[in-house]
Formats: structure tokens, C-alpha cells, sequence
């Protein structure tokens, strides 16, 4: 019994340690694949408490490699807009600029019941109020009335993001001869918003 409990203990401090390192979220914020490493590591934690005969050794080689390809692609994600789409995916847009993409809908396997079931928890009651209804990576339902003003997310990291860009309707071109006017390059931008009354708001990168 002392055995089991003194094992207990060493592996709950270890992945609490291991949890710190992979950020703070809750459960229903999780990416897919930080999802995935959860259930990993409590699988992984329960082997050695209940079998004394597996060393605690090994649970840390599977451990750092979980951890490690974690960070990894984490640090992909944010450097390459090809890895977000493969490892996060797109926000998708269920409805844009106060019309319902029926196509969209299908695709997410989402029937109109459900739709409107998550809109009344919002408190809309009416879908012809919705500007914007955005399934966002995390799986939760974004929405913003129409007399809200809506921003695209067109430069992200000194990257434009394309699927931004598109919803938006603004043209590369004219993003890039903005930022010229304004004396600046696309590497020196760490966020620039567009949005749909034609404001944009644009957050440099801090020097390093």
C-alpha cells in the first residue's frame, strides 16, 4: 500500500509538471491534438500506479516525447499557416454577413435545430439578428449581431491569412499598398484587423 501510494504521488507531481508545459486551457478549449496527448498522458499515468512491477523510468521516455512533439507543433502552428490547417483547422463561417451557408452546415454535420438550439443559448431568438456565426477551432460557436462590427484577421505573425482575406473581401494588393502608405513592411506586422465598416487596426511587433 505504501508502495502504490508513494507512486501515486511521484506521478501526480510529474504530470502536473507535464501539464503546466503544454499552457493552460480548459477541457473545452483543447485543440485536437492537445486533446489527444491528454488522454495519452492519463493512460499513461495510471500504468505504473497500479502495476509496481513497470519502473517509473518508464513512463518519462514517452512522456518527453509526448511533451516535446507537443511544443514542436505548437511552434509550427504559429509559424506556418500550412501546419494550422493540417493540426487546427480554419474557423468555419456558418453564416457571413447576416446569410446562412448551407454548405457549411452540411459539412460540419450541424442540422438547423442545432444551430438554433446554440444561438438561443446566446440569447438570439432570431436567426435574421446574426451577422456572424463562427465555429471557431476550439469547437465553440462564436456569433455577433448585426449591429456589431465584425474584424477579419487579415495579417497574422507578418503573414496574411488567406481564408481572412478572402471573407473579407479586401484584395492582397491593397493590404500591401496600405502598409506602404503607412511606412511599414508585412514583417513588421504582428496583427492587422479589417473590418467590415472599413477600419483597420494594425499592432507591430515588439523589437527584440
Amino acid at each position: 500500500m505504501a508502495t502504490v501510494f508513494i507512486r501515486t504521488i511521484i506521478v501526480y507531481f510529474v504530470f502536473i509538471v507535464a501539464i503546466r508545459l503544454l499552457g493552460k486551457r480548459q477541457v473545452g478549449e483543447l485543440e485536437l491534438s492537445e486533446l489527444v496527448i491528454t488522454f495519452m498522458l492519463s493512460e499513461l499515468a495510471t500504468a505504473p500506479i497500479f502495476d509496481p512491477s513497470i519502473p517509473l523510468t518508464y513512463i518519462l521516455i514517452p512522456l518527453v516525447i509526448l511533451i516535446s512533439s507537443e511544443i514542436i507543433s505548437s511552434f509550427l502552428v504559429t509559424k506556418s499557416s500550412f501546419m494550422k490547417k493540417i493540426l487546427i483547422g480554419n474557423p468555419s463561417y456558418i453564416i457571413r454577413k447576416g446569410k446562412l451557408n448551407e454548405k457549411e452546415l452540411s459539412k460540419l454535420r450541424m442540422s438547423l435545430p442545432e444551430l438554433l438550439g446554440e444561438l438561443r443559448l446566446k440569447d438570439i431568438g432570431d436567426i435574421s439578428e446574426v451577422d456572424y456565426a463562427v465555429l471557431e477551432e476550439n469547437g465553440k460557436l462564436s456569433v455577433l449581431k448585426k449591429q456589431d462590427n465584425f474584424s477579419h484577421a487579415i495579417i497574422l505573425d507578418g503573414k496574411i491569412n488567406q481564408s481572412s482575406l478572402e471573407i473579407s473581401g479586401v484584395k492582397k494588393k491593397w493590404i500591401l499598398d496600405y502598409l506602404k502608405s503607412q511606412n511599414r513592411t508585412l514583417d513588421e506586422v504582428f496583427l492587422l484587423t479589417y473590418s467590415d465598416n472599413g477600419d483597420i487596426n494594425i499592432i507591430l511587433k515588439e523589437e527584440k
